[in-house]
């Protein structure tokens, strides 16, 4: 059982949209209180070269379900695809593919929904979002509700979560930039600098909140803020000195994004998302219910922050 506290973010709480108490609670008592379905971009060409799975897994990892793959097709694991990562401690429902090797019609230990064919092998990121159904045992509804109500009026604050920027890999990236940090393989190095630019993103998100600065570069009519790098679009005026004073903050060498040209390209992203979240009764007395999709990047803990602390 986990006791949500206010301010569960790295560099301690970075400011709510929603002031005031939180409606409380606990969440992910069980595996089976957050469930998460992946929303994809296209559906499977029911031809090709790559087998094409919907999977239902509990209290497993994505890369639990990737070896586990590979050992039925007898492949190496670098032959199967999947478009997200997805929490352990919770009920999900990915896809994945498999290129070439055995048929497989079962899959031991999960639940295999849907089987197919398809010409292109699934790439991390290629996926429309996330449907969530998050169980909220002892919490107030009623101040769910307004709470809900309010992001949907003014959108969702789109900070990185805990899963991206929480432990040792902002740390790790920020050390390995400067010069020193630990040796990793490719996956852990990709992973910690771009756990780096997330909490250099979450910064300047915190920094200016929903203003709208001069200068401001729009991805679909709402603002966006910095992923550093080489190849990010820069914006102007107000919008520039402000990413530009974090980055002096940081005291980061001027090459600094181009010592891992590949890793670190940069990107926007935007500063908010739309979410209309809707909250009802559970059958237990005191628990309750939240449902809501996000984009793909975007973190169901944000909002939980929100809507409980």
């Amino acid at each position: 059982m986990i006791p949500w506290q206010p301010g569960y973010r790295a560099e301690g709480a970075l400011p709510r949209w929603t002031e005031g108490p939180g409606a409380g609670g606990m969440w992910k008592e069980a595996p089976e209180d957050f469930i998460v379905e992946e929303i994809p971009l296209a559906e499977p060409t029911g031809e090709g070269e790559h087998q094409w799975f919907r999977i239902e897994k509990v209290g497993r990892t994505t890369l639990d379900v990737v070896d586990a793959l590979a050992r039925a097709a007898g492949v190496s694991p670098d032959a199967v695809g999947y478009a997200g990562m997805k929490d352990r401690y919770a009920k999900t429902t990915q896809e994945f593919t498999v290129q070439l090797g055995t048929p497989i019609t079962e899959l031991p230990g999960y639940t295999i929904l849907a089987i197919s064919r398809t010409r292109k092998r699934l790439r991390v990121g290629q996926l429309a979002g996330n449907r969530f159904a998050l169980r909220i045992r002892g919490g107030d509804i009623d101040v769910a509700r307004e709470r809900c109500a309010r992001l949907k009026a003014s959108g969702l604050p789109n900070y990185y979560g805990v899963q991206r920027v929480g432990g040792e890999a902002p740390l790790q990236g920020e050390a390995i930039l400067r010069g020193g940090g630990p040796r990793l393989n490719y996956n852990q190095l990709k992973f910690t600098l771009s756990a780096f630019q997330s909490v250099l993103f979450n910064r300047v998100l915190a920094r200016r909140g929903r203003a709208r600065l001069d200068g401001d570069i729009d991805i679909g009519g709402v603002p966006t803020g910095p992923m550093y790098g080489p190849t990010m679009p820069m914006p102007t005026g107000e919008a520039a000195a402000l990413e530009q004073a974090v980055l002096d903050e940081a005291g980061l060498p001027k090459d600094v994004w181009h010592r891992f040209p590949k890793l670190t390209q940069g990107a926007r992203r935007a500063l908010w998302v739309n979410v209309d979240p809707d909250v009802t009764p559970d059958t237990l007395p005191g628990d309750f219910w939240i449902r809501f999709s996000l984009p793909a990047g975007s973190y169901a803990t944000v909002l939980l922050e929100e809507v409980l602390g």
